[in-house]
């Protein structure tokens, strides 16, 4: 089998390779997404992706459009992450909401065992185990966590500003939208960004909100916004949800 590592880390193609080759698989490497762009072009014939989320600052596009460019091929992707990347996690679900045939989330940190289990899947023309992805993936009719945090497009610039201001007439300003809208929008994804980080974070459900505390959502949201600011202001996000949502 031939093998794809899109990571600007040339440590970890040369991890992978050390991990395959001696059962007679090839490690290829890009550093990038327009890399790959550039490799494809001249070879095709690859079986498997493992494709980093991240390429650094000197570079716009993000592991979604490696994902993208590998779709368009039709060669099967996994998404090769490190562990205790929470602000990682919503491109995470992006990866999944937009391109579902990716097969699996392998952890760089993790033996080599989850690999051979995906490569021997695959060559024998399986999907690898449900469990490797299930967790992002959306429910079968059921609306994502991803779609009901954004909810279309048009919602990404307000992430951007609840990113930068905690008063909400700011928010408003920045989008302008009333400050009535705003507050409805962070009335409907305050239980959404609790549910994620219970699944997502192990933190606990927290009660239901009483009194004056069911008007203030504010500083949470904001606090989550911040956190994944890098997702909202992705230029891949926002490209793919406009052509998705």
């Amino acid at each position: 089998m031939r093998i794809l590592v899109i990571d600007d880390i040339y440590v970890i193609e040369l991890g992978v390779a050390r991990a395959v080759e001696a059962e007679g698989h090839t490690v290829v490497g890009a550093r990038n997404p327009d890399e790959l762009r550039q490799r494809l072009a001249r070879d095709k014939d690859f079986q498997l992706a493992l494709v980093d989320l991240d390429y650094g600052r000197e570079v716009a596009e993000s592991g979604l459009a490696a994902l993208e460019v590998l779709n368009s091929h039709g060669i099967p992707s996994v998404i090769h992450t490190v562990d205790g990347e929470e602000n990682r996690t919503l491109f995470l679900l992006a990866a999944f909401e937009f391109f579902p045939q990716t097969v699996a989330v392998l952890s760089k940190h993790a033996s080599d065992g989850p690999l051979h289990q995906i490569i021997d899947a695959l060559g024998r023309g399986y999907s690898p185990s449900p469990t490797l992805s299930q967790r992002y993936r959306p429910a079968r009719g059921r609306t994502s966590l991803l779609s009901e945090l954004v909810g279309r497009p048009e919602d990404l610039p307000l992430w951007r500003a609840l990113a930068r201001h905690t008063k909400l007439a700011l928010v408003a300003k920045a989008v302008s939208r009333s400050e009535r809208s705003v507050s409805e929008f962070l009335a409907k994804r305050q239980p959404v960004i609790a549910r994620f980080q219970h699944e997502f974070m192990e933190r606990p459900m927290p009660p239901e909100p009483t009194g004056g505390e069911r008007n203030k959502p504010l500083l949470e949201v904001c606090g989550f916004a911040r956190f994944h600011s890098e997702f909202f202001s992705d230029r891949d996000v926002e490209r793919l949800a406009s052509q998705w949502w």
